[in-house]
């Protein structure tokens, strides 16, 4: 398992389900694979390959430091040695949130769960496994949680005035200062959405852009293999160039393309 082929299915797994594979069977809240970084999902994981064999009451679930991620990884280096799995652990590129070294040990462990779990078991619970070990439930966010918060006084209502002494003409004036505040807050509230939008496109954008590097680099090293034997004529290595080479019908390389016309 340790020299899984690269051609195996589960590496041309997207980020996407990959991530959605651990939300629905170890950690609902992560969000991104460089949230593997912790090392706590990886120790879940071996467990759930291994039972009792990862010494889940050690793990720190609630990692925020880089000390904190490298002492999961010890205890996940433990459950390998236990296991006999030779498998490279790059503690320092995977605690530095590297996407593509994370993205590459998720996808082998996604292999290793594959070949040792049978797809029809679904008898682990990750919380009650949590549990059995005595690990407290995981908190989902600490965001906004002092803003329900009852400790805070509640500031005294100003007087109601009296009626006699309410002056209708000045009601127009104030009707017009409440539409004004309400279309400033109306207006500020958009901005604020549209900033978030625009910072989860770029943080998916980049996740993108990442990924594509990741298996690009992956084709690179597959075609320099295929040109470094292909003076062989091996039937294999010119299908493989054929299948990397192989473009889209209308597609059109730099090199051939026409020039653009600049008449009128």
């Amino acid at each position: 398992m340790a020299t899984a082929g690269m051609m195996n299915e589960a590496y041309f797994t997207g980020r996407k389900e990959i991530v959605a594979w651990i939300q629905g069977k170890y950690q609902p809240n992560l969000q991104r694979v460089e949230d593997l970084c912790t090392g706590a999902v990886y120790c879940q994981i071996i467990d759930s390959i291994y039972p009792n064999s990862v010494q889940l009451g050690k793990v720190k679930f609630q990692a925020k430091t880089e000390t904190d991620f490298i002492h999961n990884f010890k205890v996940l280096q433990a459950a390998f040695v236990k296991n006999k799995l030779d498998r490279h652990i790059d503690v320092e590129k995977l605690c530095k949130r590297n996407f593509q070294m994370n993205l590459e040990f998720i996808q082998w462990m996604k292999i290793l769960h594959d070949t040792m779990v049978d797809p029809s078991d679904t008898s682990y619970n990750a919380e009650e496994r949590l549990r059995a070990a005595g690990v407290k439930p995981l908190e989902a966010t600490k965001i906004g949680a002092g803003g329900t918060g009852g400790g805070a006084k509640r500031a005294p209502a100003p007087p109601v005035a009296k009626k006699e002494n309410v002056q209708p003409a000045s009601r127009p004036a104030v009707g017009g200062a409440s539409a004004k505040a309400a279309a400033v807050d109306t207006s500020g509230g958009k901005l604020a959405q549209a900033q978030l939008e625009i910072t989860d496109l770029k943080l998916t954008v980049d996740g993108l852009e990442k990924e594509r590097d990741f298996y690009f680099g992956k084709l690179r090293d597959i075609e320099i293999l295929c040109q470094t034997h292909e003076d062989q004529s091996l039937p294999f290595l010119q299908n493989v160039l054929s299948i990397l080479y192989q473009t889209e019908d209308d597609f059109v390389t730099p090199t051939d393309a026409e020039p653009l016309s600049t008449e009128a």
